[in-house]
């Protein structure tokens, strides 16, 4: 594993320098196999042999021996999409059934938020990571380290019913150990989402404390959070 603030300064502070790093880690297992040594700048630890690497390869060959059938034009033959990120979703799983945190942390944890992508597994992904979070600071503040802020912050654009529980609760628990995503939030608009989910009187009176509670959140010692929340109507729904 990297170090924190070398990964925090690679792959979290810029798109474009953290797509350059991604490909070099994928270079270096590759170009190791045939005798290269690829150099970067700033020098990282080698990766080549990390055991992660073993469940790409064999995503990797499971796509390879499609082709052949593919390529045959074999009318009977469908391409069958990579395991990949369900056995990795599993893998993450069977983690939060035996982890603590006296234990190492889950290698799958960057791959979850990866996963967030995908709307296929988009759901299952943000359960875990419920609870994952749910497991304490710890796991929050791991979380938020290896970027979890960006992936949760585009959803709230989502209007997808069946995430938004689970998207009010990760917030929660983000903003219960965190402030500084104020900024953020107001800039991005996500105070509309937390208001729009405590004004639907369908909603369990528990999951809109949690709105309110981000809201709050939002708006502690925030001038532009306070402005913001009272031109949406938040006042006169609480009243």
């Amino acid at each position: 594993a990297l170090p924190q603030p070398l990964f925090q300064r690679l792959f979290r502070q810029d798109l474009l320098v953290a797509s350059l790093f991604r490909n070099f880690l994928l270079a270096e297992r590759i170009m190791r196999a045939n005798n290269c040594t690829p150099i970067s700048c700033p020098a990282l630890p080698p990766t080549y042999q990390h055991p992660m690497w073993h469940a790409w390869d064999m995503a990797v060959e499971i796509c390879l021996l499609q082709l052949p059938s593919l390529v045959a034009g074999d009318p009977n033959v469908e391409f069958a999409p990579s395991p990949f990120f369900t056995e990795q979703l599993t893998a993450f799983e069977v983690w939060l059934e035996h982890g603590s945190e006296r234990k190492p942390p889950p290698e799958q944890l960057p791959i979850v938020l990866q996963v967030l992508l995908s709307q296929s597994h988009r759901l299952r992904a943000l359960v875990l990571l419920g609870r994952f979070l749910d497991m304490g600071p710890w796991a929050v503040d791991l979380a938020l380290s290896v970027g979890i802020f960006p992936y949760v912050l585009k959803l709230l654009q989502t209007t997808a019913p069946d995430l938004r529980q689970i998207l009010v609760f990760i917030w929660t628990k983000i903003l219960a150990l965190d402030r500084s995503c104020q900024l953020d939030l107001v800039k991005d608009n996500g105070h509309v989402y937390f208001i729009r989910f405590l004004d639907s009187p369908q909603v369990p009176s528990e999951e809109r404390a949690m709105a309110a509670f981000v809201l709050a959140a939002i708006t502690d010692a925030h001038p532009k959070g306070q402005t913001v929340c009272a031109q949406s109507g938040l006042m006169q729904i609480c009243l």
